[in-house]
């Protein structure tokens, strides 16, 4: 089937190729203008991809989301905005603003290609998040293909609201249903509202998220809010209800929103701390809810916050301490029910820090106190937090030095231990970018708000590793991205009685063979130790250590037919092998997709996937687009076949309606999924809905 489907692709290509050879039109290479079209939003695909699990709302979707539709103006963004872009690195984002200074004005945003250091790859990468406000010759298509001159794009004008809506629902009944333990409707619902008004310097925002699961009794069984302000009363931000932390490098505080290893090398490692911001996601467990502030007194920033916020949790009926703890945000059962809002944290703290030039440093302590102990318990207290009282002391570090930038941080929790990663990256003119960092995560480093850069996003613990990682342009169109990462484990961890050791290697390139057709291949390669059940000589169920070895290879290809069409495909395989044990698995991934847009505010997507994998453990991840608002990271096992359309619809400039239609088949089952979550057959269908609203 694999080499019919990649013969059946090829002759695709060629015929598209020799028809659009003699049909396209001369395209438009002027050095004084740009178009940014929007369209082409994969190469945001490069960061989402780094989730390896089903996440559907990070925090991080709504930070691009709001990025795209408020670029930043090059003629007045600061040098810490423009580090907040994806893909661009902190020397680049200097060297920004001294070319501005020295031209004075940019006129177009093609001239970001004078900047030394801005590659035609990066520039295409990062341009949909900048515009220059009074360009008279830049042009911006967005995602449904309206057209539109950015000198007339009104980013923020006083008032910018949004009100989004979206119905999702799988169309096959779980057995929840059908045995009511599951208490509510199967629909999941979503509605936000966000609304900025600015005036005389000062902005306001007000934000309100409700969500229902699929289960769940009530439309607002989750509900977020909180009020903002910026530049009021001589505080530089204040902000009431829920809200994020983030700072330095995360080992000290923060919450989720960042990414992790993936095809982009350089970039995930150094993460973008960016304070005290309001809180959108729909994710149950990664906010604050209190009020926090933010004060600027000259080259330094003082942010005090508190927080007093519930959590799902399991009460131990004998003690009356808490037993575990529950990150899913599931109310559908009487005892998922029984465990909502059962542990309050009270969290206060602060933040100075300091900034003078290209030099940033600060300090960032909290102390948070449980209504109800954790349990200590004989084998996850070796693991876990127990108590009833945690808290952190860290200092971080961001210097520029030339083409060299040192960051990194130290944290010394309330276990007694320290935790520290240190970092540098070189930029090398326009043809090469290097990162070098190393993280000793002591095994009892107990800090429940970290997430450090590592192996275990989110487990900063247990863990010392080495990364190197490099961003290579050796000709013009092609980008190499390759890294190494060496980690171990130095203490057992619940999972893995024994210290286990990993490595971690990728190499990705990126071919823009013309300005129309890009080819890529990814190959990565992970050894980690792991623990296996094996049958004895007695049949008996025994654990044994041993070393899993995962090899991925993908090849695909991007191939823009006309403005108005794309078509991409990709294919992809998976060996996953035990050395001592013997045990082994592989599969496979075979996608072609097109993206069609016949009129201006209309556009739809149309994927077909083919899988064939021998178990769970040689799954495969496949990023799809989706609804606005909503990420999708499908992991595809046993073998089937996928597909899925997605329609955006714009009728008018300021609304949209989006709607997605997926259906799984795999092959040879009875029935899909377990317990509760179980469906009869071998046909998984959602339908999902959005709607838009922006004045």
């Amino acid at each position: 089937m694999t080499r019919k489907l990649l013969t059946v692709n090829i002759c695709i290509y060629v015929l598209m190729n020799c028809l659009t050879i003699s049909v396209l039109p001369a395209q438009d290479q002027s050095q004084t203008s740009d178009t940014t079209d929007m369209r082409n939003s994969f190469r945001e695909e490069i960061l989402m991809e780094s989730f390896d699990d089903d996440t559907e709302d990070p925090d991080i979707l709504e930070d691009l989301e709001t990025l795209r539709r408020n670029p930043l103006d090059l003629n007045k963004v600061t040098f810490d905005e423009l580090a907040q872009i994806p893909f661009l690195n902190s020397v680049t984002a200097r060297n920004i603003i001294n070319h501005r200074n020295e031209i004075n004005r940019f006129q177009s945003k093609r001239e970001l290609l004078n900047v030394n250091g801005m590659t035609a790859e990066l520039y295409e990468k990062i341009k949909i998040y900048l515009i220059v406000r009074k360009s008279a010759s830049d042009i911006t298509i967005d995602e449904t293909g309206v057209v539109y001159k950015t000198s007339g794009l009104k980013i923020f004008d006083k008032i910018n609201t949004r009100i989004r809506s979206r119905f999702m629902q799988d169309l096959q009944t779980k057995m929840g249903y059908l045995t009511e333990k599951y208490e509510g409707s199967k629909p999941k619902l979503y509605t936000g509202l966000k609304s900025k008004y600015g005036k005389t310097g000062s902005i306001f925002e007000i934000n309100l998220t409700m969500e229902k699961d699929p289960g769940e009794k009530y439309f607002n069984d989750f509900m977020s809010g909180y009020i903002a302000a910026e530049n009021i009363f001589g505080l530089r931000k204040i902000i009431a209800g829920d809200y994020s932390l983030n700072f330095g490098q995360g080992l000290t505080l923060s919450g989720s929103g960042y990414f992790s290893k993936g095809i982009d090398a350089v970039s995930p490692v150094k993460r973008k701390g960016k304070g005290i911001k309001g809180y959108t996601s729909v994710s149950e467990s990664q906010f604050f809810r209190g009020a926090a502030l933010s004060y600027g007194l000259g080259d330094f920033i003082a942010d005090l916050f508190y927080s007093d916020n519930y959590f799902d949790a399991s009460i131990d009926n004998h003690s009356g301490n808490v037993s575990s703890f529950y990150n899913d945000g599931y109310h559908r059962t009487s005892s998922e029910i029984g465990r909502k809002n059962s542990v309050k944290e009270k969290l206060y703290g602060g933040r100075v820090s300091y900034s003078k030039g290209f030099f940033r440093s600060g300090i960032t302590y909290w102390t948070g106190k449980f209504s109800k102990p954790v349990l200590k318990d004989s084998v996850k207290e070796l693991y876990n937090f127990s108590g009833d009282r945690s808290g952190s002391i860290g200092a971080d570090y961001d210097v520029l030095f030339k083409n060299m930038n040192f960051f990194g941080e130290w944290t010394y929790s309330n276990s007694g231990v320290i935790a520290s990663i240190n970092s540098v990256s070189i930029t090398f003119l326009k043809k090469a970018e290097l990162v070098f960092s190393y993280r000793n995560y002591s095994y009892n480093f107990i800090s429940i708000h970290s997430s450090g850069f590592g192996e275990r996003s989110g487990e900063t613990r247990n863990e010392r590793g080495f990364y190197a990682g490099m961003t290579l342009i050796p000709f013009k169109g092609l980008t190499l991205n390759a890294y190494f990462d060496q980690y171990k484990f130095p203490y057992r961890t619940f999972q893995n009685p024994l210290p286990v050791s990993g490595r971690d290697f990728l190499l990705n390139a990126d071919w823009k063979v013309k300005k129309e057709f890009t080819l890529n291949l990814k190959i990565k390669n992970e050894i980690k130790g792991d623990i296996q059940s094996v049958q004895d000589t007695n049949q008996r169920s025994v654990k044994i250590s041993d070393q899993r070895n995962q090899f991925n290879a993908r090849a695909g290809f991007v191939y823009q037919i006309s403005k108005e069409v794309r078509f991409r495909s990709r294919y992809e395989y998976v060996r996953v092998k035990y050395e001592e044990s013997g045990l082994s698995a592989k599969g496979m991934l075979f996608f072609s997709d097109m993206r069609i847009n016949p009129l201006p505010g209309i556009i739809f997507d149309i994927r077909v996937i083919f899988f064939d994998t021998q178990n769970y453990d040689s799954r495969i991840y496949e990023y799809e687009n989706d609804i606005k608002g909503v990420m999708s990271n499908t992991a595809l096992y046993g073998k089937g076949r996928r597909w899925y359309a997605v329609m955006k619809y714009k009728p008018f400039p300021l609304f949209e309606i989006s709607a997605k239609y997926s259906e799984t088949y795999t092959d040879g089952v009875k029935y899909v999924g377990s317990g509760n979550d179980r469906i009869d057959g071998d046909v998984i269908n959602r339908l999902n809905v959005g709607m838009e609203i922006l004045f």
